[in-house]
């Protein structure tokens, strides 16, 4: 019998292995309920930064303090927003464990060549988050500096 898996690409395969819910080292070590977590996660996040973006006048009047809150508001909420839409946990990776049902937060990932793929992946997803929450900081910080000049 032709195995089908032969005739897919890499890069379907791969999708198709982030929605399963078992550990793969460097690729999934959540699963949906995490996923889920997250994404409600990013979601507030959002919230949060438009209420911030909003309202900062009556929090801060300093511009520093102003943009240092909202990358760190909207670093996390990339950072959750990413994890979620790839099934990775950047603390499980550097930790070495998984929530995937039925491993219990256990370890999963005794082999250093697990572990080194897993904190790979978790580098990757923190850099990619702080370039994402840099660039909507500074969409806002144009957009808020244009209002106030015009």
């Amino acid at each position: 019998m032709d195995d089908p898996d032969i005739h897919r690409s890499p890069r379907s395969r791969e999708k198709d292995d982030q929605t399963r819910d078992e550990y793969l080292p460097g690729v999934c070590n959540i699963d949906r309920k995490g996923r889920l977590i997250r994404g409600g996660g990013a979601f507030v996040g959002l919230i949060l930064v438009v209420i911030y973006n909003e309202q900062w006048r009556t929090i801060f009047t300093h511009p520093v303090l102003y943009t240092a809150g909202l990358l760190i508001l909207s670093t996390g909420t990339a950072l959750s927003l990413i994890q979620a839409m790839v099934s990775f946990c950047v603390v499980d990776g550097f930790l070495g464990r998984t929530f995937i049902a039925g491993s219990k937060g256990k370890p999963v990932a005794p082999s250093p060549e697990n572990r080194a793929m897993d904190r790979k992946r978790a580098l990757v997803i923190m850099g990619g988050a702080l370039l994402a929450g840099i660039f909507f900081s500074a969409v806002l910080l144009i957009s808020e500096i244009n209002q106030s000049h015009g």
